[in-house]
């Protein structure tokens, strides 16, 4: 399904271009690449609005990365962990370095949890301000706490407690925001941001001799409705849902077909490929492996429905992926989900954990081509409306400098 191109208007200047910025990160894909996404092309982004940006990655030592600098603005330094339980003070150590020989405004933290701590203690420590970022659901979220009760367990009390002496905090979803205000989180310190995308790459249509490539290499017939799945292969994606879904939608459209593109080597992963076989779909399902981001266009141009069978996301860039590329969606109504997509508008909501459900909201756009292209329509509209990643990135540079200026009355 291919979309037509969008004009978007141009950015004003940022005002945090004289801040210098401290961030602690959760991972090394920034150095790495791994992840496949957009990492390092966000965080060049951010540090081109800032005076400098300084970041701080868990890295196990086995990876044998050293600091580099990105960008003229944007420099990485990996902590060369022994293990996850020596980052908290590898980093510290690290951010103490920073702030005695840059000039830091403030500290931003990829989640509430471990960064959260490091960046408390060098609030503490230096009297320089914190902001925290969530990009989940997770404060009192039954669900991800039973995942691992007691990791989990002490991560919520810990991460309240981070979140609580934060001058902001940034969420990506409402439903964490209200979570974050009864954790004790003062309103007027929660900003609601979603993460930045890149949504001129997925606005763009693409060529159609590039996705009939892809149609070929993938083996699915010119005819083939598709049914489409991005992402990590992880416990809380619930392929198995999606799978049991699709296993009944097959039964009814012969000429239907899922394509799940990600990492097939994970756990999930093997065992999605055993489901597949155990519900007779396996000529049916396409594991496409791990996609680069660059190449995600022609996977959404390919589909008809791009479906999202999760039990929690916090945000879910795959559904804003999809809308801009005019894919209708289908979504479990997790907190990411109902802040993206608009039932019976841009797409349809499904019961978490129902794979019955799932595959009545796929029939339903599968049966109807003519609805389906209406809501992928009203997706790419709202998509475009919505989730400029230039205005995304300038409302974070925002936030940063008032976050810096309670930092500075704090003194």
């Amino acid at each position: 399904m291919q979309a037509s191109t969008i004009s978007r208007p141009a950015a004003e200047a940022s005002p945090g271009r004289s801040l210098n910025v401290l961030m602690v990160g959760i991972s090394d894909y920034i150095l790495t690449g791994v992840s496949g996404g957009d990492v390092r092309e966000r965080h060049i982004e951010y540090a081109r609005r800032l005076n400098h940006l300084h970041m701080i990655v868990y890295s196990p030592r086995a990876h044998d990365l050293h600091t580099e600098r990105i960008s003229e603005n944007l420099t990485v330094y990996p902590t060369r962990s022994l293990s996850r339980a020596t980052f908290v003070w590898d980093a510290f150590r690290i951010a103490a370095r920073i702030c005695r020989t840059q000039p830091i405004d403030l500290v931003t933290t990829q989640d509430p949890f471990a960064t959260g701590l490091v960046g408390l203690m060098v609030k503490r420590r230096f009297g320089i301000a914190l902001d925290v970022q969530s990009h989940s659901s997770f404060f009192d979220n039954p669900v991800w706490i039973a995942e691992r009760p007691l990791r989990h367990g002490l991560f919520n009390r810990l991460g309240k407690a981070v979140a609580r002496q934060a001058d902001t905090m940034r969420v990506v979803n409402t439903d964490e925001r209200d979570r974050s205000i009864r954790a004790g989180v003062e309103p007027h310190r929660i900003e609601v941001i979603n993460t930045p995308i890149n949504i001129e790459r997925f606005l763009t249509p693409v060529d159609p001799a590039e996705v009939g490539a892809l149609r070929a290499r993938l083996g699915l017939p010119a005819e083939a409705k598709v049914v489409l799945w991005v992402g990590r292969m992880v416990w809380f994606k619930r392929l198995p849902v999606l799978l049991e879904a699709f296993a009944l939608i097959a039964a009814k459209h012969p000429d239907a077909y899922l394509v799940l593109a990600g990492d097939p080597d994970t756990a999930e992963g093997l065992a999605a490929h055993r489901l597949a076989g155990e519900l007779c779909i396996a000529d049916r399902v396409r594991f496409a492996g791990r996609v680069d981001h660059a190449g995600l266009p022609a996977y959404y141009a390919l589909a008809d429905v791009y479906a999202l069978s999760s039990i929690y996301e916090g945000f879910g860039k795959v559904l804003v992926e999809a809308a801009a590329s005019g894919l209708p969606v289908v979504s479990t109504a997790t907190a990411g989900g109902r802040e993206v997509v608009r039932d019976g508008e841009t797409g349809l909501l499904a019961e978490v954990e129902n794979p019955a459900g799932l595959a009545a909201k796929l029939d339903a756009l599968l049966s109807d081509p003519a609805l389906a292209r209406q809501m992928g329509e009203r997706a790419r509209e709202h998509a475009a409306a919505h989730y400029d990643r230039t205005h995304t990135i300038e409302r974070i540079i925002d936030m940063w400098v008032r976050c810096a200026g309670m930092g500075r009355r704090g003194r």
